[in-house]
């Protein structure tokens, strides 16, 4: 284009590609946290997918030990070890509460991933009270007095 300098045509070319960039991540963030929170949120009504699901993981994790193992990768001692650390993390993760990740992943997907071409933050939005209450009626069954600050 004459008269007008290069780097200032490449600029405003490359200034709308960089929002629509930017504003694609954080979509692509936010339905990812979103259905994390979903997740989440199934698992806090039925607990026995999420066993399932830790299981089956755990199974997945142990094969793929033994396999290392019978290469000779690893020592039967430092196998053993491992399966248990896996074992340990089996039982830590389903031991976490649903209900308090599924409010943490809608909190993140509505709040730190939001802009205004983001369908998903809004969804996530929508169910934040209802995450919140479920979380807040977990810890009053388990006698657990929760300050607002707590689950803010």
């Amino acid at each position: 284009m004459p008269g007008i300098p290069r780097s200032l045509t490449w600029a405003a070319l490359a200034a709308p590609v960089f929002f629509l960039l930017a504003a694609g991540d954080l979509a692509l963030r936010s339905r990812e946290a979103l259905a994390e929170a979903r997740r989440q949120e199934a698992w806090r009504d039925n607990p026995a997918l999420k066993t399932a699901y830790f299981e089956a993981d755990l199974r997945k994790k142990e094969l793929a030990l033994a396999r290392e193992a019978e290469k000779g990768g690893v020592t039967a001692e430092n196998a053993a070890r491992s399966a248990a650390l896996l074992a340990a993390e089996k039982d830590f993760r389903i031991s976490e509460s649903s209900a308090k990740l599924a409010y943490a992943w809608y909190k993140t997907a509505a709040s730190e991933f939001s802009s205004p071409l983001n369908p998903w933050a809004a969804r996530a939005k929508a169910r934040l009270p209802s995450a919140l209450a479920a979380w807040r009626a977990e810890l009053a069954a388990k006698n657990i007095k929760a300050e607002t600050w707590m689950t803010e």
